[in-house]
């Protein structure tokens, strides 16, 4: 359900805002992709805010996997119509629809999920009484997400890895997935210590 969300949010909001900040014959401009990040992550962390608006008890565990699976569901549904779309431009030719799944679906670890899971990791942990805070340090990590998702969108590819049979891999891909996964794994880690070490009840 929050993929579907975040989807249909963002569908809304680039179509309204990006076609100034788009190149006809090259696909998203590096300021385009700036903007569609900002936009993506925060319908997705909206999406987040309102699966999670009657929790009690919400940790900072519980934000990094909600809001990965709620980037992984944008993921999806936004990798099937990246597959559709490639299907008409290739009029028709579905080895070309395969081919945009396959590359997607070998991205996407590095990509949707991680970067909801980093922020709505933090946003978890600067809840207080059960209420959501926009806090310095929410704002932060939503701009620093936001920006790793405009340079994976806006950024371009001249180096490939190419991968049997002739997928071409985006080598500034990579190096962005892997940034956002080291930040990932330092919240996990964080989160499994906290899960650990509950502080102890006061009696009276």
């Amino acid at each position: 359900m929050g993929g579907i969300l975040g989807v249909l949010g963002a569908s809304i909001l680039e179509s309204l805002l990006l076609p100034m900040l788009t190149n006809p014959n090259q696909g998203l401009s590096l300021s385009g992709g700036l903007a569609v990040g900002l936009i993506e992550e925060g319908v997705k962390i909206l999406a987040v805010i309102f699966l999670a608006r009657h929790l009690r008890r919400a940790t900072t565990m519980d934000g990094l996997l909600l809001g990965a699976a709620v980037g992984m569901g944008f993921a999806a549904f936004e990798s099937t119509g990246y597959a559709f779309t490639a299907f008409l431009l290739s009029q028709g030719h579905v080895g070309a629809s395969i081919a945009e799944t396959v590359l997607r679906g070998l991205l996407t670890p590095f990509g949707h999920g991680i970067w909801t899971g980093i922020l709505a990791a933090v946003l978890f942990r600067e809840r207080r009484h059960d209420r959501f805070r926009i806090t310095g340090l929410v704002i932060v990590t939503y701009l620093f997400v936001s920006v790793l998702h405009g340079l994976w969108d806006g950024l371009p590819s001249t180096i490939y890895f190419i991968l049997p049979p002739g997928i071409h891999i985006p080598l500034v891909s990579l190096v962005i997935g892997v940034i956002g996964i080291i930040v990932f794994v330092m919240l996990y880690r964080r989160a499994v210590r906290g899960e650990i070490y509950q502080p102890p009840t006061a009696t009276t």
